[in-house]
């Protein structure tokens, strides 16, 4: 199966986010595997894991949304209960307050279990709206990948890196 996410939670287990599912991995010889027919899961093509810090795995799949796995229930986000509205879910990352960061096809959500909030190019200077890769640094600053460019976010400020103006 097609890999597209692999997070390590604190208990050395690997969840690996597949094309077929979710599967997990004690890292010796027993595999779970969690997939539409036997979970909460909308969609079977999971491109993107990350762990909080209650051991909540956060599930990005390519056309199902966002889902929210306790160990035990499942919680699906997608347009009938969210800011997502083609609910393809590229990465996510998760902040020091435990806020989720949600890179989408049309933007970035910032989810802290209770609002969202959405940005894209028409809310601020993002410059494209196809988020592909999210990393927060140890000052907090949201490092947002675009295909074109980078976008750091501190909170506040917006500044963006591309080929005029850096070394990528």
């Amino acid at each position: 199966a097609y890999v597209w996410s692999i997070v390590i939670d604190s208990d050395g287990y690997l969840w690996i986010g597949t094309g077929a599912g979710l599967a997990q991995f004690d890292g010796d010889s027993s595999w779970t595997v969690y997939n539409c027919a036997n979970t909460g899961l909308s969609n079977d093509n999971v491109t993107t894991v990350a762990i909080d810090g209650s051991g909540n795995k956060w599930i990005g799949t390519s056309h199902g949304g966002l889902a929210k796995f306790d160990g035990t229930t499942w919680t699906i986000y997608d347009s009938t209960n969210s800011v997502f509205t083609d609910n393809c879910i590229l990465t996510i990352a998760i902040d020091e307050s435990g806020n989720k960061w949600i890179g989408t096809h049309l933007g970035l959500v910032k989810f802290d279990d209770t609002n969202w909030t959405f940005y894209n190019s028409s809310n601020c200077i993002l410059p494209y709206d196809g988020v592909r890769a999210i990393a927060i640094d140890q000052s907090g600053n949201k490092w947002i990948g675009t295909p074109f460019g980078v976008s750091k976010f501190d909170g506040n400020k917006w500044t963006n890196y591309n080929t005029s103006n850096s070394g990528i």
